[in-house]
């Protein structure tokens, strides 16, 4: 039975992939039951205890679910494991498979406008069933008309790739014009989608070393990883306030 392990104040959802796939988002995807979903890193844990108006709004999803070693780690850490990571590209492309074969709908919003267009190329290849829409990450959170423009597509499954804390922000300021949906905020998955983004190989994933293979292709994130000690810290102390 899944249950709720606390990481630095974070509720994360205990499961493994397979369970959260069939057991959770299936029934509530075919019920029209509106989920607000969080993949969750070091990064969003440490964003989230700095800003509090962020941290409401995951806080306030209805499943914060494991996206990033570091998570698993410091759950060891401090002696209450997580069943594994649950990366939100597996869950992306998981929930791809269920569109397709029930025929739903799903909009793509973020990334570069190249980017987005290959990307839903990509998926319309892959899964042809889906009805599609999309449309490229650089806009005005606020934008209302956009809002309304994708909520009267009503989608089933709405993916935001606008980067955190934008892509949570958007789903918390605009869920409400939508009747059901599953929203996601995605990170680089459309990157990866369009190919100009290679996932680090298996073996890579089964280490955990998943964040090193991206870092060693995008340099440019080496101010992002400086968190990762700091954040290990912290779980560090927190454990000894545990003891």
């Amino acid at each position: 039975m899944s249950s709720i392990i606390n990481v630095l104040s974070i509720p994360f959802f205990n499961t493994n992939k397979a369970s959260f796939i069939r057991d959770v988002l299936v029934p509530r995807i075919l019920k029209r039951e509106k989920t607000f979903i969080v993949t969750a890193n070091p990064e969003i844990v440490e964003y989230a205890n700095e800003h509090e108006s962020y941290k409401k709004i995951i806080l306030g999803a209805d499943y914060i679910i494991p996206d990033g070693a570091g998570i698993i780690l410091a759950a060891k850490m401090l002696n209450t494991p997580l069943e594994e990571r649950v990366p939100g590209f597996e869950i992306t492309m998981e929930l791809l498979k269920v569109a397709n074969e029930h025929h739903l709908g799903v909009y793509m919003l973020g990334a570069a406008e190249d980017v987005i267009e290959a990307a839903a190329a990509e998926v319309n290849r892959q899964y042809p069933n889906i009805r599609l829409h999309h449309h490229h990450g650089y806009i005005d959170i606020n934008d209302q008309d956009l809002a309304h423009k994708i909520a009267g597509h009503q989608p089933d499954m709405i993916f935001t790739a606008l980067g955190f804390p934008k892509q949570e922000e958007w789903i918390s300021q605009h869920s409400h014009l939508f009747e059901s949906g599953v929203f996601m905020g995605v990170g680089g998955t459309f990157d990866i989608l369009a190919g100009t983004v290679k996932r680090a190989p298996e073996f890579w994933q089964k280490l955990n070393l998943e964040w090193l293979y991206r870092l060693i292709q995008q340099p440019s994130r080496w101010r992002r990883m400086l968190v990762l000690p700091l954040f290990v810290v912290k779980v560090m102390l927190s454990k000894k306030s545990r003891a």
